[in-house]
């Protein structure tokens, strides 16, 4: 990991400290508003804060702990571009591959997108088709993707593409001859030590997820809502969808920053399209967010300084991860200045 020098001087301590005052104090107030929902702060390998707000479900009377699970939306897709850069390190495939190496029967105008192109979405692919808790199979979302009307020409402007991405976990499968979730959890999960993410296998029960809340109504767990036997849809498989915990996200991202998972070649493939400098604290910068107008989740780490902020809410806005970072972002980009050498 790229780190910054430890928090030492007594001055920088209690000016963190104060930063972290004011980020409890937002979040107070944002749960006596109706935040639900699990923050962690790491400084240099020191937890700052990790605490738990509002409610895990509000009808039952049971507050929000720490280890709850959420639906981690997109940050499924960090996962995924990784387990891809994972199968190009173990020489299974190139990140120039067109689309018709593994789909012989994609049309003209799709047959020479690449796998860079759905990693960094410019294959110019409508985003998805259907609804998230439908339960389609692999199948119908691959002969709606491969005959569906592209938005713009492959390799131009960035388009958000869910469905591209779940081409990609198509990809793996065919390439590694393992189920998505299986190759995932063998290469990418379990040698970050997280075994708390992922879709069946990582064992989630209602009992232990977060009660998700649309405008303030109950809409339930994920496992309320249609899944398949081995996981939800496909028109999340890949995508979105994945159950954990904040703690556990933010250790994967650990994980992957420490060089747990990739190699320093695959690393900086993944650095090369999935990070940038920040211009408020100077260092490498990797942000993503995810949700489903329910489920809310939000990493935000400054890598150099190694700053990082794993924020899963369960309520809609305005009390969502996304919503609330609008107010504690000065604090967390500070405590991040302070930790830059």
């Amino acid at each position: 990991m790229l780190t910054g020098v430890l928090f030492c001087s007594p001055l920088s301590a209690q000016t963190i400290d104060a930063h972290i005052s004011n980020i409890e104090r937002v979040l107070r107030d944002a749960e006596e508003e109706g935040l639900n929902g699990v923050i962690l702060i790491r400084a240099n390998d020191r937890v700052l804060l990790h605490e738990a707000y509002g409610a895990l479900d509000r009808e039952a009377g049971r507050p929000m702990t720490v280890d709850a699970g959420f639906d981690i939306g997109s940050l499924v897709k960090p996962i995924t571009a990784v387990a891809v850069l994972r199968l190009e390190e173990l020489g299974e495939i190139s990140l120039d591959d067109p689309l018709s190496m593994y789909f012989p029967q994609a049309r003209p105008d799709k047959a020479n997108i690449t796998i860079w192109q759905l990693l960094t979405h410019t294959a110019g692919l409508q985003d998805i088709f259907g609804d998230d808790y439908d339960v389609v199979t692999r199948d119908w979302v691959l002969q709606r993707a491969l005959r569906s009307r592209l938005i713009g020409p492959p390799g131009g402007e960035a388009a958000y593409s869910n469905a591209g991405y779940s081409l990609l976990a198509m990809i793996i499968e065919d390439v590694s001859g393992r189920s998505f979730e299986t190759f995932v959890r063998d290469e990418v999960l379990l040698p970050a030590d997280t075994p708390e993410l992922g879709y069946v296998l990582a064992g989630w029960s209602n009992e232990t997820l977060a009660v998700g809340y649309r405008r303030g109504e109950r809409w339930g767990t994920p496992l309320d809502h249609p899944w398949a036997e081995d996981g939800p849809g496909w028109n999340l498989r890949g995508n979105g969808g994945m159950l954990g915990t904040a703690e556990a996200m933010g250790r994967w991202y650990e994980a992957l920053f420490d060089g747990a998972i990739l190699g320093d070649q695959a690393a900086e493939r993944y650095y090369g399209f999935d990070a940038g400098r920040s211009q408020s604290v100077g260092g490498v910068a990797v942000g993503h967010a995810g949700g489903n107008d329910v489920f809310n989740t939000l990493q935000i780490s400054y890598v150099d300084p190694d700053v990082h902020l794993t924020f899963f809410t369960s309520t809609s806005r305005p009390n969502n991860a996304e919503t609330v970072w609008e107010e504690i972002s000065d604090d967390v980009v500070a405590i991040a200045r302070l930790g830059a050498p």
